[in-house]
């Protein structure tokens, strides 16, 4: 059987008994499992602060961006792209489903890929193929089949939580995916780096359980020279209770009267300099960013920031980590939702990013000047990058040029011809000079 998108090939005991519920989550525990302790999949790994930071970082800015489908057209070389805001395309991805408004949706998509390297959504379609909803699949419960005949014929099997499963063919499915080592599931980054993921909670755990107990070791009791110490297990397990009971959480700082032959021995010290502790979460949080790409001061770590190189860093991570995301599900949604004839007509899907990459207000603006002065920009599309509305006039370009632009398309205005006065001052200056 199939539990969690894992194949559970030992469900059922060998004499045919059916294993208990906590038999089988142990198994799988056991299954996931890594050298710290701790059993990590990609939903254990959002209790890692760098993960939780990662996935938020990028799932964001992704869902802050608007999607739109444009229409590319070339005329006499010269290709343009038109907004379709009435294309069913875009309408769908205005309202994907009845449950989910488009920010939670992108939300979710960005989160899923980005720590399962998949994401599936089910097409809701009328008989023509025109998409109507898009209902959001776990990645955990979808598996893609192979035909064993035909390597090029897949199908996807998806497992609901009521246990029914369902196989779906291609076309009724969205995929955006991530590098796949079989060429057909995406891998999931999580559990590429899963040991340094683990080893980050792990720390994580230990501090929490450290600093919860006052940051105070275990004591060691001894029994005194002379003491025949306790004399049946009844009064010994009665005297650890005792302890436990004042010592333990709440207890704890609690005035303690240790009775006649029981003395307390040495106290067991943990120094956390010299465990690295610190050092040990500052380097793992390192460590996961690094794996993802991402700088680190999105993920906390400031020790070497400054105010000018976070800003290069956050357009950097806009380039090198949220574009590639967002390239792939640009290209899942043409080749998944888009008609033969939408492609055929240059019908395309763009996020909006701008937003994004956007410097401070006096880099851009001095950004936006150049372009107006070299004829790249009218004052309208600068206007409308400032959120500002176009205004009469401002759709003329400038030709090249540091000084007197003219707008694109006219003629230069000519060179003005002397007067009679210029030319009866430039004589005299010549009779001055000849005299």
């Amino acid at each position: 059987m199939k539990l969690f998108g894992l194949e559970i090939g030992w469900a059922r005991k060998s004499d045919g008994q059916s294993l208990s519920i906590d038999q089988v989550i142990r198994r799988l525990e056991e299954h996931y499992q890594i050298s710290s302790g701790i059993a990590l999949n990609p939903d254990i790994a959002m209790q890692s602060p760098t993960v939780q930071a990662i996935v938020q970082a990028v799932s964001r800015r992704i869902a802050i961006s608007p999607v739109q489908v444009f229409k590319k057209t070339t005329v006499n070389g010269v290709t343009r792209k038109e907004l379709l805001p009435d294309h069913p395309v875009a309408l769908l991805l205005k309202k994907p489903n009845a449950i989910l408004k488009p920010s939670s949706f992108w939300l979710d998509a960005t989160s899923w890929l980005v720590r399962y390297g998949n994401y599936y959504a089910w097409k809701g379609q009328t008989s023509t193929r025109k998409v109507l909803r898009l209902l959001p699949l776990h990645p955990s419960a979808v598996t893609i089949k192979q035909d064993l005949t035909d390597v090029f014929n897949i199908a996807y099997m998806v497992t609901f939580p009521n246990g029914q499963h369902q196989e779906y063919t291609p076309d009724q499915i969205l995929h955006a995916r991530g590098p796949a080592r079989d060429g057909l599931k995406g891998d999931s980054p999580i559990m590429d780096v899963r040991e340094a993921i683990g080893l980050e909670i792990a720390a994580e755990r230990f501090g929490a359980m450290f600093f919860g107990n006052g940051a105070t070791p275990g004591l060691v009791l001894t029994t005194a020279p002379g003491s025949q110490g306790f004399k049946t297990d009844e009064e010994r397990k009665k005297f650890r209770d005792d302890i436990e009971a004042v010592y333990g959480k709440r207890g704890r700082h609690r005035v303690m009267l240790m009775p006649k032959g029981i003395e307390l021995g040495q106290q067991i010290v943990i120094d956390n300099d010299k465990a690295q502790f610190l050092a040990t979460r500052q380097y793992q949080r390192t460590v996961i960013a690094g794996s993802f790409g991402v700088p680190p001061h999105l993920v906390g770590d400031l020790s070497k920031g400054t105010f000018n190189n976070v800003e290069q860093q956050s357009l950097a991570f806009v380039q090198n980590v949220v574009q590639p995301v967002v390239t792939i599900f640009e290209q899942a949604l043409e080749h998944d939702l888009l008609s033969d004839e939408d492609r055929e007509q240059g019908v395309i899907i763009r996020f909006n990013i701008d937003a994004s990459l956007r410097a401070d207000f006096l880099t851009r603006q001095q950004g936006l000047a150049i372009q107006r002065q070299n004829g790249v920009r009218s004052p309208n599309e600068w206007r409308e990058m400032e959120g500002l509305n176009p205004r009469e006039g401002g759709d003329t370009y400038l030709d090249g040029g540091t000084s007197g632009q003219q707008p694109a398309g006219s003629e230069p205005d000519p060179e003005p011809e002397p007067t009679d006065d210029e030319d009866d001052d430039t004589e005299d200056d010549g009779d001055a000079a000849s005299s």
